[in-house]
């Protein structure tokens, strides 16, 4: 009953950085916004992919390990990837509230200077969002995996019903006792 274990490395990594990617693009990574979209699907498909290279039947476990570590490669792939964007973000975010403040609302007096990113882009905080980041992408990879499983494991073929041995007695049919 020696089993092999399942490499979850490879189809962690693949599913991982393409839904990093997807969540880390501007208009894209919204699709996160509906029940995190692209995490549960990412480590859905990484659970396909576990399939497909494992000869053994995937367990609801194995769906969760595989979509935790899904879900640490997304985080640190939509980090990476939203380096560069962030001048694109804070640019948006700029035009949006300008607009807004023509509409007629006065607006903070310190958003300007958040929007100018004089603290929100320092180390300090780009490690504290990869931190929250990596921990809910993990539990939302979790059950994304869980559900994967259950969507694309292999399922056990049931067991045949074995015919009788010729060395066991032919069982007595069901019946009331003969009263001779």
């Amino acid at each position: 009953m020696d089993q092999q274990k399942p490499a979850y490395l490879r189809p962690a990594l693949i599913a991982g950085a393409v839904a990093g990617l997807l969540s880390g693009l501007p208009f894209i990574g919204a699709g996160n916004c509906i029940c995190c979209l692209w995490i549960v699907g990412g480590a859905a498909v990484a659970v396909k992919l576990l399939a497909a290279s494992t000869p053994g039947i995937l367990k609801a476990g194995d769906g969760a390990i595989v979509g935790a570590l899904t879900g640490i490669v997304a985080a640190v792939v939509e980090a990476v990837v939203s380096i560069p964007l962030r001048s694109f973000n804070m640019e948006l975010a700029r035009r949006i509230v300008e607009k807004a403040s023509e509409i007629g609302g006065d607006m903070p007096a310190n958003l300007d200077e958040i929007l100018n990113g004089s603290g929100m882009t320092s180390p300090g905080w780009f490690l504290l969002g990869l931190f929250v980041s990596a921990a809910v992408f993990t539990v939302v990879g979790a059950l994304g995996g869980s559900i994967g499983v259950s969507l694309f494991g292999k399922k056990a073929l049931p067991a045949a019903p074995s015919a009788p041995s010729p060395t066991t007695p032919p069982s007595a049919a069901p019946g009331p006792p003969d009263a001779a």
